[in-house]
């Protein structure tokens, strides 16, 4: 088994912990890392500056594909950030833990 993270922005602290505590609940991630940030982009042709909040959702290979349609449904975003970091190696003891958590 191997482990994935899918990353997702947000626009409220409140849309972000709805959907992590969901997933988590489904067992379709292990745990939700939640951080505010700024992030300046481009949307209908004028740049924005906004605060965000940038989410980092800890799952297995095996469950992200369920994952991302499900964060696809759930995201309020009209147009959602949902990449995946590919992880080379990861500790084994919390391998077993994120194994465990999703199963």
């Amino acid at each position: 088994m191997k482990p994935a993270v899918i990353v997702s922005t947000f626009p409220s602290k409140q849309s972000v912990t709805r959907i992590a505590n969901k997933l988590v609940k489904k067992k379709l991630a292990a745990c939700v890392n939640i951080t505010k940030i700024s992030s300046v982009y481009t949307w209908k042709g004028k740049v924005e500056n906004q605060n965000e909040f940038l989410a980092f959702f800890k799952t297995t290979k095996k469950n992200q594909s369920t994952l991302k349609k499900e964060l696809k449904k759930l995201h309020p975003y009209d147009v959602p950030e949902i990449a995946e970091i590919n992880v080379e190696s990861i500790n084994q003891p919390y391998m077993k833990w994120l194994v465990d958590s999703t199963n």
